[in-house]
């Protein structure tokens, strides 16, 4: 009998130890933020407000501790996050952020030339664009919420030019995936605003006149 035990025991320990190592399922989903469609900037940024040999500095970027985290952050109330167990950023969202905001702004302004902080001594940047981040989330009612202060200034004596705070919404979203769309929007939005603030610091440019017609040539 006692032999007869000891074999259950061992057999009920191998299939615990089966059980525990097994393989467990990753039910984690990654995400990302979204730059925005091409027709957008074809649409908003007239070759006349293009910035062709214009040198604009993108930084520094700068998020909230509480957004320092691979998680998705919901708002529950105005005073409590919580972090989901299950839906993850695929890459740090400062990274993510700054890289959205370097491909919308370069798509908006026609400009090749956006240099992301902290950039070399030698880049002779004219513009620096500063973006300090209040709050970027979803409320649990699932609207997307971002606030914003930005700073545009000349560079290398540091003059604010435009100093600006900026909000920006989404209706409800159902979903992670809906939410990261959303997030994507109000980023997007907050580019379009970061962008004519910046177009507006320009001086007109004039466009060529044509040549004078000689009547006397066909």
């Amino acid at each position: 009998m006692v032999g007869i035990a000891a074999v259950s025991l061992v057999c009920a320990f191998c299939w615990c130890g089966c059980t525990i190592l097994a393989p467990q399922v990753d039910e984690s989903h990654f995400f990302m933020l979204a730059p925005l469609p091409r027709a957008v900037g074809l649409q908003d940024a007239p070759a006349s407000d293009a910035l062709p040999n214009t040198i604009v500095g993108l930084g520094p970027i700068t998020l909230p501790p509480y957004l320092d985290r691979d998680e998705l952050v919901i708002r529950l109330t105005p005073t409590q996050v919580a972090y989901s167990p299950i839906e993850r950023w695929a890459e740090p969202l400062n990274v993510n952020v700054a890289r959205v905001l370097l491909q919308n702004l370069s798509l908006l302004l026609e400009a090749d030339h956006i240099v992301i902080y902290p950039w070399p001594n030698t880049s002779n940047v004219q513009y620096q664009i500063e973006v300090e981040f209040v709050r970027f989330d979803v409320v649990k009612s699932g609207d997307t919420e971002l606030d914003a202060r930005y700073a545009i200034l000349q560079a290398g004596i540091r003059a604010p030019l435009v100093i600006r705070k900026a909000s920006f919404s989404r209706p409800g979203a159902a979903d992670a995936s809906a939410a990261a769309i959303a997030m994507s929007a109000v980023l997007g939005d907050l580019s379009q605003d970061i962008a004519a603030a910046t177009r507006a610091l320009l001086p007109p440019q004039v466009a060529p006149q044509a040549a004078p017609r000689n009547p006397d040539r066909l």
